[in-house]
């Protein structure tokens, strides 16, 4: 399976915190989706793994609020993907 998961983690946003914040966000490839003067909020997907280790890393700046889609998945392909033939 391919599994994954969507985040939206609301961080507070102390301006001594902030360089330490965008540094974990660029770490784990996630993205800052709104800003405002006390707040971050953050969007990550990955792994469950993934996740609570940027939560693990954010808790003591401190969060606010976590909201969490849950796992998906698909399947992988069991037989391995043929390049199509180029029509002349």
């Amino acid at each position: 399976f391919v599994q994954r998961e969507l985040v939206l983690i609301k961080v507070r946003a102390k301006t001594e915190f902030r360089a330490e914040i965008l540094g974990i966000v660029d770490i784990f490839r996630a993205k800052v989706v709104d800003v405002s003067l006390d707040h971050y909020t953050i969007e990550v997907t990955g792994t469950e793994e993934k996740l609570k280790a940027i939560i693990t890393l954010l808790q003591p700046i401190g969060i606010k609020e976590i909201a969490r889609t849950g796992a998906i998945a698909l399947q992988r392909d069991v037989k391995p993907c043929k390049p199509e033939k180029k029509a002349d």
